[in-house]
């Protein structure tokens, strides 16, 4: 059957015999009619009409590669809140069932903190002990050189490990502040979110 073109349909009697009428848009923006789409239009959106003209059966256009790319997206935003409010119903549910006050969270956060600093304390000793062993060391190895005497390869590798220990012990007590202000900023973040959902219960039960 041949192609209509316009954008206003005129049916002919032949039409009404055919039991489905096809109507897409071309790359010039015209409107076609058809009983078959071209394949170059296959993709494109494509509307079923009746005998009388009405739009019976819609197929849209395929998308794009950008816009299963954009789809993809949004569908990963959707999934990625819908985890970020279930994490944050799950702790919510954890808070409230691990504390009964302010109070409470209080002497939790001050215990591990104190924990930490006891670790800090300990190993700040050792540090200092690792110091005066390594000038001890080093003084050794001084007195060798200025008698013209050769540093044994020992010494120098124990010279050489203090140090690294030394080093060590520094690395590790700074992750342990750092661990210590974690402590704080989650316990802080906490305990506002705690007053909110006590708000929240009250607020319920006076209704």
């Amino acid at each position: 059957m041949a192609l209509l073109r316009g954008s206003v349909l005129c049916l002919p009697s032949t039409y009404s015999h055919a039991g489905k009428l096809l109507k897409w848009v071309d790359d010039n923006g015209q409107v076609r009619y058809g009983d078959r789409i071209p394949p170059q239009y296959a993709k494109k959106k494509l509307e079923t009409l009746s005998d009388q003209g009405i739009v019976v059966e819609t197929k849209e256009a395929a998308k794009t590669p950008e816009q299963l790319a954009e789809e993809k997206r949004q569908q990963a935003l959707i999934k990625e809140k819908e985890r970020i409010r279930i994490e944050k119903a799950r702790r919510d549910s954890i808070l409230l069932d691990t504390f009964t006050n302010e109070d409470e969270m209080v002497m939790t956060r001050d215990g591990k903190i104190e924990a930490i600093e006891a670790v800090i304390r300990v190993t700040n000793k050792r540090t200092e002990k690792n110091k005066q062993r390594l000038a001890d060391l080093k003084l050794r190895a001084a007195n060798l050189e200025r008698s013209g005497k050769p540093v044994p390869k020992k010494l120098l590798k124990s010279i050489n490990d203090m140090r690294n220990q030394i080093q060590s012990n520094n690395r590790y007590v700074a992750n342990r502040l750092v661990e210590q202000q974690r402590i704080r900023d989650q316990f802080e973040a906490d305990i506002h979110r705690f007053r909110e959902l006590k708000a929240a219960q009250a607020k319920l039960m006076s209704e």
